[in-house]
Formats: C-alpha cells, sequence, structure tokens
C-alpha cells in the first residue's frame, strides 16, 4: 500500500532522534518533523500542481531515501544501547490498572476511528469537503466555492488527510485524530514530569486527559481540536524544556514548529499559546538579555514560513491573513468577559436530564440580570438568532461538555490555593505559572471569541493542557486514597463516551433510549453510517448520487448553501458511477468567486448543475451565460438541472 511510505518516514525520523532523546520526547520530535515533512510536500507539490498520487509517492520515496541516508551516516558507527537508560521505576498493581484502563480507551476509539466513515458534520460541509477540491485540482490553492470555511480556516490537518485521501481513500482519515490524542498522552506525561511529577503522577495526568469526554468523542472523527491539543502539548512541552535549562537551543526549532503547526491548524492556538509564549520570553530576557532575539527570530521564523502559503493566498481573496472567520466578538467590557465565561463554563455543566439543564440555564440567566446583561444577545451570541441553552445530547462531538473535569479543575484550583504551602517554594512558583498560563489562554478566548452553544469542542486544548497541573495536584495535595478514588472512577464512567458515541456508537447510542434501536457502526453499512448525524439526508443524496450513476455526464456544477454537506455527494458520486466526476461551484456569491477566472476552472461547462439553494427550487429552468438547463430531477431539497 502506498501509505507505508508516509509510515517508513516516521519510523525513520523516530529511530534518529531515539539516538539522542528518551523514547516519549523521540516520540514528539518525529511527529512534528513529519507533519512538518507533510506541509512541505502539499505546499510544494500545490505550487507544481502535482498533488496526485504520482507526485506524493515520488517526494516520500525522496523524502524515505534522504531520511535513510542521514541514519545511516550518524548512527552506523553507534547503537542505541551505548545510551544510558533511566532507571525503571516500580509499578504497583493499581497503576498497572490505570495503564490497562488508557490503553483500553485508545484501543476502542482506534477501532471507532477504523471502522467508522467520516460522519461529523462541519467534516462533510467544509473539512473534507475542501480535501476532495484539492485531490481534484491537483493543489492546496484557493478556488471558487460557496463554503467559504472550506478556503480561509487552518488546513494544517487537512494537508495530512489530503495525501491520506490520494493514497489510500477515506478508510484511515479518522486516524489523524486518534493518532493526535495517543501522542498527546505522551505529552501529557513529559509536562507532568517537567513540574516534577513521579511516575504516580505522571500516570494519573494521563488518566485525566485520556478521559476527557470531548477528547474520546472527538478522537474517531475528522474534527481538528485534537490536532490542535497535541500541538500545543508539544510547544509546551518543549518550552518547558527549554526554560528549566536556561533557554538552551536544542528544542528551539521543535517549538517554533509545534507552534506553527498548531496556528495552521486552528487559531484558537493564537490564544492558548500566547501566554505560555510571553512565558518563554520573559525567562528568555532574563537569561540572555539581548540576545534572546537569537532563538525568537528562528522560531518565528519557522511559525511564518509554516503559514506563508496559508497567509499569501487569504490574503490574496479576503485581504486577511485569517479570512472572514465570524467569531469575534462584536462587544467588549468587564461584564461581557463575565457573560462569555459563566456560559462558556455552562457549557460543561450539561447532562442528559433536560430539568437539570434548565436550573443551570436559569442561574446563569439570573445573574446575567445582575449583570444587566442578556445571555441571548445577538451581539455576543452565535450564530445570529441563536438563544442561551444548553444541549442533553452528552455523547456528541459537537456538544458534550466535560463536567466531571471541570469540577476537578475548580476543586484542584481552591486545594491549590488552600495548601500551597506544601510545597517549595520554586514548585509554588512554577505550578502557579503554568495554571496562571492555562487560566490567561482561556480568559482571552472569552474576551475576543463570541459565545455559541458548540463552543465546548473548541476548550479541548484547556482541557488536555490543564491534565498535568491537575495530575500533580492530585498526587501531591490530596490524600493517596481520594486521589486514587478520583482518578478510578474518571476511569471508570469515560467508557460510556468510548462505547456510546451518537454518531458512531459501539455498543448504543440515544436511538436506543428514545427508539429501541441497536445501531452500532458494526450493523451499518459504510454508506449509511456516513449520514448517521443527519439520518434525513440519507435518501435525497442517495437518491441523487444514484441518478449521477445513471446519466453519461461528468461535468457537474454545484449551487448550494454554505453549510451544504458536500462530501458525500462526491465520494460516494464517485463510486457509484465507477467514473471520474468533476465538481464545480457556480453562481458563486463571495470574494473567491473571482477565482472563477483562474485555471483550472475557467475552462468549466457543466453538463448538469446540481441545486439545493431555494431560489432556484420553484424554477423549472434558468440560464448561465450562454447556457441554458432545464430541470430534469427532483428529491426532497434538491434538484438537478440538465444542459439543454
Amino acid at each position: 500500500m502506498p501509505i507505508i511510505f508516509l509510515i517508513s518516514a516516521y519510523i525513520l525520523l523516530y529511530l534518529i532522534y531515539r539516538r539522542d532523546h528518551d523514547w516519549r520526547t523521540a516520540v514528539l520530535l518525529s511527529t512534528v518533523s513529519w507533519a512538518v515533512s507533510a506541509t512541505v510536500v502539499a505546499e510544494f507539490l500545490s505550487f507544481l500542481s502535482a498533488l496526485t498520487m504520482e507526485g506524493l509517492l515520488v517526494a516520500w520515496v525522496v523524502i524515505n531515501l534522504g531520511l535513510g541516508f542521514l541514519y545511516v551516516r550518524r548512527y552506523r558507527k553507534s547503537s542505541l544501547s551505548s545510551r544510558p537508560e533511566p532507571q525503571a521505576q516500580p509499578v504497583t498493581r493499581f497503576q498497572q490498572i490505570l495503564l490497562i484502563g488508557v490503553v483500553c480507551i485508545i484501543v476502542g476509539t482506534g477501532i471507532t476511528a477504523l471502522l467508522s466513515p467520516p460522519n461529523n458534520w462541519d467534516s462533510m460541509t467544509y473539512h473534507l469537503g475542501r480535501v476532495i477540491h484539492w485531490a481534484q485540482n491537483q493543489s492546496v490553492g484557493h478556488y471558487p466555492t460557496h463554503i467559504p470555511r472550506q478556503l480561509y480556516s487552518g488546513p494544517g490537518p487537512a494537508f495530512v488527510v489530503v495525501q491520506l485521501f490520494i493514497l489510500t481513500g477515506d478508510w484511515f482519515l479518522n486516524l489523524v485524530q486518534w493518532f493526535s490524542m495517543v501522542v498527546s498522552l505522551l505529552g501529557v506525561s513529559l509536562i507532568t514530569e517537567r513540574l516534577g511529577g513521579n511516575l504516580r503522577s505522571q500516570l494519573i495526568a494521563v488518566v485525566i486527559s485520556a478521559t476527557i469526554p470531548m477528547g474520546i468523542l472527538q478522537s474517531s472523527s475528522t474534527q481538528t481540536d485534537y490536532v490542535v491539543s497535541l500541538w500545543l502539548v508539544c510547544f509546551v512541552y518543549f518550552s518547558l524544556t527549554t526554560i528549566q535549562n536556561r533557554i538552551s537551543w536544542t528544542y528551539v526549532p521543535a517549538l517554533g514548529a509545534s507552534l506553527g503547526l498548531a496556528i495552521l491548524t486552528k487559531p484558537t492556538a493564537y490564544l492558548y499559546g500566547f501566554t505560555f509564549a510571553l512565558w518563554l520570553l520573559f525567562v528568555g530576557i532574563r537569561y540572555l538579555r539581548w540576545r534572546v532575539w537569537q532563538p525568537l527570530g528562528l522560531s518565528c521564523g519557522i511559525i511564518v514560513l509554516l503559514n506563508l502559503g496559508q497567509y499569501s493566498r487569504n490574503l490574496k481573496v479576503f485581504d486577511s491573513l485569517l479570512g472572514p472567520t465570524g467569531q469575534d466578538s462584536d462587544s467588549y467590557g468587564l461584564t461581557i468577559l463575565l457573560s462569555n465565561i459563566l456560559r462558556n463554563l455552562a457549557l460543561h455543566l450539561s447532562t442528559p436530564i433536560r430539568s437539570i439543564n434548565l436550573i443551570t440555564i436559569r442561574i446563569v440567566t439570573a445573574i446575567h440580570q445582575i449583570l444587566g446583561v442578556d445571555p441571548s444577545d445577538p451581539s455576543i451570541t452565535s450564530p445570529p438568532g441563536q438563544k442561551f441553552d444548553i444541549h442533553s445530547l452528552v455523547n456528541h462531538e459537537d456538544l458534550a461538555g466535560n463536567p466531571q473535569h471541570l469540577l476537578l479543575i475548580l476543586l484542584c484550583i481552591v486545594v491549590f490555593v488552600l495548601f500551597r504551602k506544601r510545597l517549595k517554594t520554586r514548585e509554588q512558583l512554577l505550578w502557579a505559572t503554568y495554571l496562571l498560563c492555562c487560566l490567561v489562554g482561556f480568559l482571552l478566548f472569552c474576551f475576543l471569541v463570541i459565545w455559541s452553544p458548540w463552543r465546548s469542542r473548541v476548550h479541548l486544548p484547556v482541557f488536555v493542557l490543564l491534565s498535568p497541573w491537575v495530575g500533580m495536584t492530585l498526587s501531591e495535595l490530596f490524600k493517596k486514597p481520594i486521589a486514587n478514588a478520583i482518578t478510578a472512577g474518571l476511569l471508570a464512567i469515560s467508557f460510556f463516551w468510548v462505547l456510546c458515541n451518537e454518531t458512531r456508537p459501539l455498543v448504543i447510542n440515544t436511538k436506543f433510549v428514545e427508539e429501541r434501536k441497536v445501531e452500532t457502526i458494526f450493523n451499518q453499512s459504510r454508506t449509511n453510517r456516513y449520514f448517521s448525524s443527519r439520518p434525513k439526508l440519507a435518501k435525497p443524496f442517495l437518491a441523487t448520487v444514484d441518478y449521477l450513476a445513471s446519466q453519461s455526464c461528468s461535468d457537474i456544477g454545484l449551487i448550494i448553501g454554505g453549510d451544504t454537506w458536500e462530501y458525500p455527494l462526491w465520494k460516494l458520486g464517485r463510486e457509484q458511477s465507477k467514473r471520474p466526476l468533476r465538481f464545480e461551484h457556480l453562481q458563486v456569491d463571495n470574494p473567491s468567486s473571482a477565482l472563477a477566472s483562474h485555471p483550472p476552472h475557467q475552462d468549466f461547462e457543466a453538463c448538469m448543475v446540481i441545486t439545493i439553494k431555494p431560489e432556484y427550487l420553484k424554477q423549472t429552468d434558468f440560464q448561465l451565460g450562454d447556457r441554458s438547463y432545464r430541470q430534469t430531477w427532483e428529491q426532497g431539497d434538491i434538484k438537478i438541472y440538465s444542459r439543454s
């Protein structure tokens, strides 16, 4: 299989780094370096319009040859055994149970990720929608689209996903998030070690991170929040190591690459990584004085280079580095900040019982009345018309909260404030600074980003980064039986989210409660699983795919809305038709429309047009330039017009 070249490159990177680093650090360095390589490959092949199976094979073969030569040249006269290994710490029976539990979570989510097709709403709309456009255009360049999020949103994970898609189809796409979770757990253990934690503390921290409900649910999807969590974990670990080594140069390139990849993945990285970057800068000034510009310049240069392609594409089309995200708050001030803090925290107090959620809603609303703020004010709430609410679907990757983790974090903060004097002065300062960096990152998010009921998923990096601190607090400031009971409890209840994922269930989901139906990834076809988030879309979409397969037309125009499920039309349409179908967006009414006159789009002439836009649903024919189209098929809200 062609994917073997991607895997072998990663293994070679690990062998190269393993010679000089412990195995966990070698994994982090290998992951960062591999992702940088994948980014360079995607950008370089796109520049040549060669993002194809052949282009990828040539690129990764060259990378493998280069890494193989480097490994043989540098390490043929030495062996791993020449490097002294740290003395292994004894593992208790309880720690073995914790480790087995984490492995079970990893295996359960891994099976889910591998056997279930991508079916997340955002993935169907823009995460994978752009991937299939890129594969068709043989480039990651911007293109005319009705869904601007396909263009301006962070493309980092999609650079990897598009290469997997071209080489293997969509069988392994969910594994990008899953692998990010696994490596994040290693990074969490390393950060805990940097905070002074022993093996017990590290295992507790790993359990806390592994059992985050939103993390479990997202780890088997093609969302991107665990990917950005991974890069932030890497950045924080390399930053802590650099700080504790008095700004040595060892990990400066790695921390620059980690933050660059995080920014390339999601703009929230600017907010969550900002305070840690400030910490690094202040310590750098303390030790290096004016010479701090050297490591700072190298790190910033790497960050800019990794994002330069996306920055330039966004500037060209949207006149903005980040594009029109629409997530910026329209109102600022102390009361607005308090409102956003309350409403964001409330998302993590959701329960399956609506009456309990209503109590939380009433409490938050009452506090807003004291503040003199409407919790559903359109200027501080997204999307327009959205009311402040807390959903009861606690096993869905777009809505789930992390109630037990939030309560544990608050408890640990109280315990740390009350009993911090049990720690040495340096430990107090280190822990307090780390906690402050995490909390200020969350406050920046609440200050700058407008609230919506789906925000709990983008809080995932905060919970992951707080896991080492909570693990240390539990193991050092709590009595051992209490800490063990809390950790075991988190582990036990976490299997609800492992087994009962709403859109990719291993055992059951809410349909068992509501309709007494057992629907799992094992008893449904892969085709039907694409629509598990929105089953009502299955019938019209599959009927459309069947109609496309019955026609001889291969050039298909799309006139759709900004939140339309585009990916299933492409993926299933091509499979059913068993011929290459070309899709292009027509009648685009946003800044990307200017790209319609650029190659490879300028010569496109659709022989059929699929539309879901309401203004076309009452028409039996319409005109596109000098071409006339007449309705030939209809199913639900989908119409197809054929060229006259």
